[in-house]
């Protein structure tokens, strides 16, 4: 019998985000594949419906591994329901919780606490 060979298969990181979001702004912190962190802001336009802002927000969250969902109830939720429509993962969502405004700084200080 010939000695074992062990083959190592690299594995892409654990994709995550957090977003906040109100009624006419959002803003997403996820890692990027190279280890940086993004931060991406949402306007809602002017005249856009809610279904228009919505699904920018979740296309610029795109398809996490892992997602916390922050900001207003109603906001909030309308989001995880645009989310879970669009992706199918309801499985997916580790918190959604009520929050007041949260800056750049505490949404990459929440994806660092979720990555580690």
């Amino acid at each position: 019998m010939r000695g074992a060979h062990r083959t190592v298969v690299p594995t892409a990181p654990r994709t995550s985000a957090v977003a906040w979001i109100d009624d006419r702004h959002a803003v997403i912190a996820r890692n990027a594949i190279d280890g940086s962190i993004d931060v991406t802001e949402v306007d809602r336009p002017g005249e856009g419906t809610d279904a228009t802002y919505l699904a920018q927000v979740v296309d610029e969250i795109g398809d996490q591994e892992r997602l916390v969902l922050l900001g207003p109830g109603s906001a909030r939720l309308a989001l995880e329901r645009e989310y879970v429509t669009i992706y199918h993962r309801p499985d997916r969502l580790l918190d959604v919780e009520p929050s007041g405004p949260v800056d750049r700084d505490g949404l990459v200080e929440r994806l660092r606490a979720l990555a580690s």
